[in-house]
């Protein structure tokens, strides 16, 4: 698996990782959700 670092906005952030919390996975499973569902759409 790649590793990469990546500067969000400090609110983004915060957003990301209160959806995370509220959906009981990691920051990073969510962005991985997040990223897989926007290739599905062709993005």
């Amino acid at each position: 698996m790649g590793q990469y670092i990546i500067k969000f906005p400090d609110d983004l952030h915060k957003k990301a990782k209160l959806r995370a919390v509220e959906e009981e996975i990691t920051l990073k499973d969510l962005i991985i959700r997040a990223v897989t569902e926007y290739l599905k759409k062709g993005g």
